[in-house]
């Protein structure tokens, strides 16, 4: 019998990025529309991410992964303390589930996830491009 999947692997959208995005923009003081676009445009390479999610292994490769150079590409381009709030916010929100809380494993992997958002630091190569592109 073939077991359901992980809960992280449709939770991580759900509950972690969804609710990450919406208490961002609502302390959005200024309609800086170019913001706004750019932070929609990370959260839904997020949202697509899901589609690759067939076990809890895919979610962990993802986060390791794709979710970091997607750190280092956003905060190369927008206000870093945006990102950073966004991105730790989604790996707290998923600490917060749970399923999570009784994984060591899990938990182990979010910390380290976390551990390394911090020594990455933004592109200015992948700036200047994207500015000379705007």
């Amino acid at each position: 019998m073939q077991q359901p999947p992980h809960p992280l692997t449709y939770k991580f959208v759900r509950y972690c990025v969804n609710k990450a995005y919406s208490k961002l923009i609502a302390g959005f003081k200024e309609n800086d529309a170019n913001v706004l676009y750019s932070i929609e445009t990370i959260i839904n390479e997020l949202r697509n991410a899901e589609n690759d999610f067939k076990s809890l292994k895919d979610v962990i490769n993802f986060l390791t992964g794709d979710f970091l150079a997607e750190y280092k590409r956003a905060i190369s381009t927008l206000r870093s303390d945006l990102v950073t709030q966004l991105f730790n916010d989604i790996l707290t929100n998923c600490m917060e589930l749970d399923e999570v809380k009784s994984d060591e494993e899990v938990k182990s992997v979010l910390r380290s996830v976390m551990d390394k958002m911090v020594s990455i630091k933004p592109d200015k190569k992948l700036a200047e491009d994207v500015n000379a592109a705007s």
